[in-house]
Order: structure tokens, then sequence, then C-alpha cells
């Protein structure tokens, strides 16, 4: 916890982004409690203990870095979601109260209570409290589906993005030394294999969230929002089902030992999703399809995490490997 003097820059710029209708007193300090965050991330609240704010701040001395440059991203990501339709009070999003550059806030957005997507996890792994999660899931489904049927430019999928992002995660779990030369051969292997297949199942980009990670959505009330919208953008809806498909079994994977303890998770999910778009055949061949593609680079690219144990690491490796085989015979 820090406390921020009243008579200093920091708490007059969050007093005064703070919207008009806030009871936080026009004096007084500002406390800052820190947040689990690869950038210097806080909550702030007043002395009296109400939570109203939360502000990223830029990485200090390193001005022209990847993750000072994605914060820059993120607060221009908020105007385009509003001109989207995310915004107009729909409560899809934090509200941007705006930003202070000249004391190293890059974004300050109103604080949202509520469990994340992480928590119910923990719960339905830990303590079987699953019909909470899948609620849950039924609503970002909700949410995701909301977003893919945004209006964007017209374009056509094309493999690239995923295939590009295959051969970097590849090169990184070799560098790391998590595959043998046999496994990495193998890996190349499916990568060209498929290849091929995405051209059996087209479709039109839509704007996705690009951060599917389950510390991005919080469930308040009944409701979900979502958070970090550095990677949004325009490309596969896959990117963002897939990645949570991935994540939904990395969850019972690292907690109980069994991958295969997600898949009831994974399948009503997507069930969910598929049931709130005017989805036709089509598309729902095309998301089964292709997601054993992208739910193994989603395994992949948690393997990289160090705070993982090495055989658990491996483990989600090897799973990655039989999804692309597997899924090449669906």
């Amino acid at each position: 916890m820090i406390r921020v003097p009243a008579s200093g820059p920091l708490a007059w710029t969050v007093r005064h982004l703070l919207p008009p209708e806030s009871a936080w007193p026009s004096t007084g300090e500002v406390i800052l409690e820190p947040l689990p965050s690869s950038r210097p991330v806080f909550r702030f609240r007043s002395p009296a203990g109400e939570t109203q704010a939360v502000g990223k701040f830029f990485s200090p001395g390193l001005p022209g870095t990847f993750l000072n440059a994605g914060l820059r991203q993120e607060y221009d990501n908020y105007f385009k979601a509003a001109a989207l339709g995310l915004g107009d009070g729909l409560g899809l999003l934090p509200r941007l109260l705006g930003r202070g550059p000249q004391v190293g806030l890059g974004l300050l957005l109103t604080a949202i209570g509520g469990p994340d997507l992480d928590f119910l996890l923990l719960r339905a792994c830990g303590q079987g409290q699953v019909d909470a999660l899948y609620r849950a899931l039924e609503n970002l489904a909700g949410l995701l589906s909301f977003w893919h049927l945004r209006p964007v430019p017209a374009s056509p999928v094309i493999p690239y993005p995923g295939l590009g992002y295959f051969d970097k995660l590849r090169q990184q779990l070799q560098d790391l030394g998590l595959l043998s030369p046999e496994e990495d051969a193998a890996l190349a292997e499916e990568r060209w294999a498929w290849e091929g297949r995405f051209a059996k199942f087209p479709d039109q980009e839509v704007l996705v969230h690009g951060d599917a990670t389950p510390t991005n959505f919080l469930f308040p009330n009944g409701r979900v929002v979502a958070l970090d919208l550095e990677r949004l953008r325009v490309g596969d809806r896959l990117w963002d089902l897939s990645w949570l498909a991935g994540e939904l079994k990395h969850a019972w994977g690292w907690r109980t030992g069994n991958l295969e303890g997600g898949e009831e998770a994974v399948r009503r999910f997507f069930a969910a999703y598929l049931a709130a778009l005017p989805a036709e055949g089509a598309l729902a061949a095309r998301i089964f399809g292709l997601n054993p593609f992208y739910m193994a680079l989603a395994e992949m690219r948690i393997a990289r995490n160090a705070y993982l144990s090495w055989d658990y690491r491996r483990q989600l490796l090897a799973e990655a490997r039989r999804c692309l085989a597997a899924g090449r015979r669906l």
C-alpha cells in the first residue's frame, strides 16, 4: 500500500479525472494498492476505503518499450470500442476516465467489483462449484458474440497470423529447451499440414478482444465486463474462442492434474456461443474444424510460463500435439 500526499501531482491528477458524481473528497490523500500485472497497475482508493478507480502506469525510464506502446494502444482502443457500440453505458467495459502522462499515468478506469473468471475456475476445479462457472461462461459467450457482431469492414480471414504465431511459439519453446528435435520436427510437419485446412473453412474477420484470458473478464452482479483492450483488433474469432477453450483445459490440468476435466466447460462455452449467434451450420463446422489448431496455440503459449512446473509444461505441449493430430482427422 502506498499513500500519495494530497498535495502531490498524482493525487491532484486522479481527483480531477474522476467523474463529477464521484464521492471522492476534493482534498485528501490517495491510497494505491498494487495489483498483479506485467506493468505497474494500482487500485486507487480514498482514505475512507472506497475504491474508485484502477490506474495503469508507464514503465519508468523506458518510454519506448513494448509494454508502454501497448498501454498507449489500449487507451486509443477504448475510443475505438465505443465507436463500435461497446460503450454507451452498456457496462461491457470499465469507464475510461482519462490519463495523466505528466505523472506517468497511462490509463485511469473505473474500478469494477466481482470475481474474475480465474476465481470461478479455482472454485470449480477445487471445490466442484461448476454451476457458477457455467453461468459465467454462458454470459461470456454472449458478450463475445456481441463483440463479434460489431460492424467492421468486410475482410476474409487469412491463415497467416495464426501460422506466423505458431512459428514464433515453436521457436520460443525450442529456445527454452522444452522441445526435443523429434518433437520440433513433428510440430513443423503439423504446421504445414494445417496450412492447407484453412481454405476449407472460410470466414469474415470480426472484432476480437485479442487477449481472452481468465483474469481479463469480471462478473459483477451476474454481468460480464471485459478488461485489457491492448490487443483489440479485427481478426479470426477463434483468437477469442479457442484461447478461452485452451485456458479452460489448462485450468483443470494445472489445478487437478486432469486436462480432460475441462471438456464439459469447453463444450458448454461453445454451445452458448453458437446459440447466441444467428449461426449457420458452416460457422459451427468452421469453429470445430479449426479450433484444435488455435487451441493448441493457446496451450503452447501457456507452456512458456516459467512459474509452471517443467513436467506440466511438457504435458501441455504433448496435449497440443495430440490436439493438432486429432484435429486434422475431424
